[in-house]
């Protein structure tokens, strides 16, 4: 029974059976946990195409920045709250389980200079925005018929499956925007992606008997270092109350150090692990079958991303906004030969709707926003490399609901604040997962009074 080809086989066998995710691969989180960016375009839906109003225009649509006059300051924090129960029904397996995850942190930083011109608009911005948020936690315990696996018998146990997630995603943007005509700007943005992923994934699996007992405890995990660079050239046409604007993002390859680890520990003393046990492999009280470390390097070909959006009305006073994003990560490739149709398969093309309104409150001095999105589920499986397994049939899309609130504390400074409520659900094979999310934004805004520009 301790023997490691057939510990494996049956990690590969329970996988099967049920459903269970193993790690989570990095590909999979770099196509998804967008992040909205900015609490007013948060409280806009994230309709800011041509909306966009702030130095967040680098990640919105850069060349919107050309309509910036004065120097601009920006400081946002954001806070990430998830929530995800899962339930697992099928003939060998039962099983609920549950995932948080919470993040505060910074969300965007940046700066926006006007240079002066005679005749329209040239504006220069850097800035961090944080875009994508790795942070989580799932648990799911179940009783298994085949949660035992040696050759070929099989017998049952109680399992608890605890996974834990940590990092995230940056963009560093060096951007641009200068007005073509009185009524168009151009822009462009250079951004610099960097994050990193973190994860331990531990299944325990007990069986106990009058005659004999045994408890095994795997535990898999990693840790991935992710860069990359891409390039958005983007368009905005403007007049007194209409706004049209498109970007393009350009094909970008993310490059990944993965370093990973593999512990396989298995006991028949009578005693059992628990899901964290502090295990001393040099003890012998505690059956150490395998450490295995390897360390990866890749990269994953991005695809294009095409964004348009319009916009009706006059910024902070009365606006109406809608947005459309396009991305096709079918067309995503790996570097090398490795399964070459990996996205094609198991990936599929997405379009993000936003919506969003502003309106200048009467009597409080303040401008109330609402909005709406749907982020579309891109992934759809199956896990690994089994092609056989079930794959992931969004039953719901991602759909969130957002509120905004923005005042003006003076001529230069003002303070915006989000929320926003988001929901999905989908299903796994056996297993089912619904999914909540509350997001709040909060962002203080200084511009230099364009008196001081002079």
């Amino acid at each position: 029974m301790t023997n490691i080809r057939r510990k494996a086989a049956g990690i590969i066998l329970l996988a099967a059976a049920i459903g269970f995710p193993g790690p989570v691969q990095t590909q999979e989180i770099v196509t998804d946990n967008a992040v909205t960016v900015g609490a007013r375009s948060l409280g806009m839906g994230g309709a800011q195409i041509a909306a966009s109003e702030d130095v967040t225009a680098v990640i919105n649509n850069p060349a919107a920045l050309a309509r910036i006059r004065s120097f601009e300051f920006h400081l946002g924090v954001l806070s990430i709250g998830r929530k995800i129960d899962s339930g697992l029904r099928s003939a060998t397996a039962n099983g609920n389980g549950k995932a948080t995850e919470d993040y505060l942190g910074l969300g965007t930083i940046g700066i926006a200079y006007p240079v002066p011109t005679e005749r329209g608009s040239l504006v220069l911005a850097a800035a961090y925005n944080r875009v994508k948020d790795f942070s989580g936690r799932f648990r799911l315990s179940d009783y298994n018929e085949y949660a035992f696996v040696d050759g070929g018998e099989t017998w049952p146990g109680s399992e608890i499956q605890d996974i834990s997630e940590e990092g995230g995603l940056g963009i560093i943007s060096l951007a641009g925007a200068v007005d073509v005509s009185p009524n168009v700007s151009l822009g462009l943005s250079l951004d610099i992606w960097k994050g990193s992923y973190r994860i331990d994934n531990r299944l325990l699996r007990n069986y106990d008997a009058q005659e004999e007992s045994w408890s095994w405890l795997d535990i898999t995990g990693g840790e991935d270092d992710i860069s990359a660079w891409s390039v958005k050239p983007s368009i905005l046409y403007f007049d007194k109350n209409f706004r049209l604007g498109a970007f393009a993002r350009l094909p970008m390859t993310f490059h990944i150090n993965q370093n990973n680890y593999e512990e396989l520990y298995s006991r028949n003393d009578g005693y059992f692990f628990n899901v964290h046990h502090a295990i001393d492999p040099v003890s012998g009280a505690d059956y150490l079958d395998s450490e295995d470390y390897s360390d990866v390097s890749y990269q994953i070909n991005a695809p294009m991303q095409f964004g348009l959006g319009v916009a009706w009305g006059t910024p902070g006073r009365s606006l109406a906004a809608f947005d459309m994003v396009y991305e096709n990560w079918r067309n995503a490739e790996f570097d090398n030969e490795y399964d070459p149709y990996y996205f094609s398969d198991k990936y599929r093309s997405g379009l993000e709707v936003r919506l969003g309104f502003e309106q200048r409150l009467p009597f409080v001095g303040a401008v109330g926003r609402i909005g709406y999105i749907r982020q579309p589920v891109v992934f759809k499986g199956p896990r690994g490399d089994n092609y056989d397994d079930p794959i992931i049939d969004a039953v719901n899309q991602k759909d969130f609901l957002t509120l905004g609130l923005g005042k003006e504390l003076d001529e230069s400074l003002r303070i915006d604040a989000a929320y926003a409520h988001g929901f999905w659900s989908q299903e796994e094979g056996a297993r089912t997962d619904e999914e909540s999310h509350e997001r709040v934004y909060v962002s203080l805004t200084y511009r230099l009074p364009e008196r001081f520009m002079k």
